[in-house]
């Protein structure tokens, strides 16, 4: 495998918690202003829905970076996370190794 696909992504997956609607209500300005800010660091991310596709139930995070502590960092200072809207919050280690948004595979 080659050197420019080493470890370079961290699954975040954040489950809202009871007050994570009225969370995202009041700060998705300031999340969608934040999100724009930290751009080049994400491979992709958006809410996730229950099965009804309505309602938010929490957020999953592919950020491009080698480091646990600034995946961290990037989801810390995440409004809907400085404002309570995640019950847990989990990280993954990922290596990005196949699909569009990479643009194919790495073999």
């Amino acid at each position: 495998m080659s050197s420019r696909y080493e470890k370079t992504a961290y699954i975040v997956l954040c489950r809202d918690g009871v007050s994570g609607a009225a969370v995202r209500s009041a700060q998705t300005a300031s999340h969608m202003a934040y999100i724009e800010s930290v751009m080049d660091e994400l491979n992709v991310a958006g809410p996730l829905y229950d099965e009804s596709r309505e309602q938010p139930i929490g957020s999953l995070y592919c950020l491009h970076t080698r480091s646990l502590a600034r995946a961290k960092e990037i989801i810390e200072n995440d409004p809907y996370f400085l404002h309570g809207a995640f019950e847990s919050v989990e990280y993954f280690p990922h290596l990005p190794a196949a699909g569009r948004y990479i643009g194919g595979k790495i073999w």
